[in-house]
C-alpha cells in the first residue's frame, strides 16, 4: 500500500536540491573582463565593484534583472563613464560573451567527462570554440586569462585535485558542475538585456517539454530534474524556477510517481484528490505552516486545490492538480502582500500554455 504523505514528503525533500550556488565560472570571468577593461582606462580594480554587484545579480543561477535594476546600472554607468568609454566597454563585453557562453558550456562538458575518465578530454567542439576565443582580439578583453582558467577546470576534473582561479581552492565535483551547468542560458539572456542602454519588456516564448508547458518570459528559467528513489517508491521530478525579483520567485513543476506496478496513471479520480490535497499540505508543512487558506477551482479544464499563506515577510501561493498521468503543481513565492501575491499568480498563469 502507498502512502500520499510519503509521495509529498519525498517532494519537499527535494527542497535542498533547488538551493543553488552562483555560477562561479561566469562571475569570475566577468571580474577578469572588467578588470581587464578599468585596468586599461587607468581606472582601479575597486571600481569595478558596483559594476560586479549588477553583474553578479543577473548572473548567477536563480538571478533576475528588473525595469528598475537596469535603470540604476545605466544611471551607474552614466555617471561613472562618457558616452564613449561606456559603448567600448558595454560593445567588447557583449562581443567577448558571445563567444564565452558556448565555450562555458563545453568546458563545463568537458570537464564532466574528463572526471569520469580520470583523463584530460576535449573535443573538437572545445578546440573549435577554444580556438574562436583566441581569435577575439578584444581591445579590453585578451582571451589567455580566460582560456587558462578553462584549462585548469578540465586538468583538475580530470586529476581530481583541487584548483584555485583566484578565490580560494575549491574541487571540480560532478554536483558542481552541474550547478554551473543550470542557468546557463538565462544567465546571459539576463545579461543581454542589462548591457541594453533601452529597456525592452518583450516576452519570448520558451518551451519546457519535459514539464509539457510553453513559457512566455523576459529570460529563460532555470531547469532542474532530480530522480528520488525511497525503497520501492519512486518520485521523478521536473522543475522550472523562474526569479523574477529579489524576493519572488515562480516555480513550476511536472511530478511522475510509481511504488512497484502502481503509477499516477494508476490513480482513480479519488486517489487523485487525496495526493494534491497531501501534497499541498506537505508543500506548507515544509514551510512551517499548519493551516493554509485552501480553495477549489478549475484551471485549463483540470480541477485543482490551491493553497495560500503567509510566513513572516513572504507569502506563498502553491496550486496543484492532475494533467492527464502526471501532477502538475505552481508555486509563487513572494514578499509582495497576499492580495498582490494572488493577483501576480493569476497574471503569471496566463503566460503558461499546455503542450498536452
Amino acid at each position: 500500500m502507498f502512502s500520499f504523505k510519503a509521495i509529498a514528503y519525498l517532494k519537499s525533500n527535494f527542497e535542498c536540491f533547488l538551493k543553488r550556488k552562483t555560477p562561479f565560472f561566469v562571475c569570475f570571468f566577468l571580474y577578469v573582463l572588467l578588470s581587464k577593461s578599468l585596468n586599461a582606462q587607468e581606472i582601479s580594480n575597486s571600481a569595478a565593484s558596483q559594476e560586479m554587484t549588477y553583474f553578479s545579480t543577473v548572473n548567477e543561477t536563480g538571478g533576475y534583472i528588473t525595469e528598475k535594476l537596469h535603470q540604476d546600472f545605466w544611471e551607474m554607468m552614466k555617471n561613472k563613464y562618457d558616452k564613449e568609454q561606456s559603448a567600448k566597454i558595454v560593445n567588447d563585453i557583449k562581443l567577448t560573451l558571445d563567444i564565452l557562453k558556448d565555450f562555458q558550456a563545453q568546458t563545463w562538458k568537458m570537464a564532466k567527462t574528463s572526471y569520469f575518465a580520470r583523463n584530460i578530454m576535449k573535443d573538437e567542439t572545445y578546440l573549435f570554440l577554444k580556438e574562436k576565443l583566441e581569435k577575439q582580439n578584444s581591445a579590453f578583453f585578451p582571451s589567455s586569462v580566460i582560456i587558462d582558467n578553462a584549462e585548469k577546470i578540465v586538468t583538475a576534473a580530470a586529476s581530481r585535485t583541487a584548483v584555485d582561479l583566484g578565490a580560494g581552492k575549491f574541487y571540480i565535483t560532478p554536483e558542481l558542475i552541474e550547478e554551473n551547468v543550470v542557468g546557463i542560458k538565462g544567465s546571459y539572456e539576463r545579461l543581454n538585456i542589462l548591457l541594453n542602454p533601452l529597456w525592452q519588456k518583450e516576452y519570448r516564448e520558451y518551451a519546457l517539454p519535459k514539464i509539457n508547458i510553453s513559457l512566455l518570459s523576459l529570460y529563460s528559467p532555470d531547469e532542474y530534474h532530480e530522480l528520488i528513489q525511497q525503497g520501492d517508491e519512486q518520485v521523478d521530478i521536473h522543475i522550472a524556477q523562474l526569479c523574477v525579483d529579489k524576493n519572488a520567485t515562480y516555480e513550476i513543476g511536472s511530478i511522475d510517481y510509481q511504488k512497484g506496478d502502481k503509477k499516477f496513471a494508476n490513480f482513480t479520480p479519488e486517489e487523485k484528490k487525496i495526493y494534491i490535497q497531501e501534497f499541498v499540505k506537505q508543500q506548507f508543512a515544509g514551510y512551517s505552516v499548519a493551516e493554509p487558506l485552501m480553495s477549489i477551482g478549475d484551471w485549463r479544464g483540470y480541477e485543482y486545490l490551491k493553497g495560500v499563506a503567509a510566513l513572516g515577510n513572504f507569502n506563498i501561493v502553491i496550486m496543484s492538480l492532475f494533467m492527464d498521468s502526471k501532477a502538475f503543481y505552481i508555486k509563487y513565492i513572494t514578499s509582495n502582500n497576499l492580495a498582490s501575491a494572488g493577483s501576480e499568480f493569476n497574471e503569471f498563469t496566463k503566460r503558461i500554455q499546455l503542450s498536452l
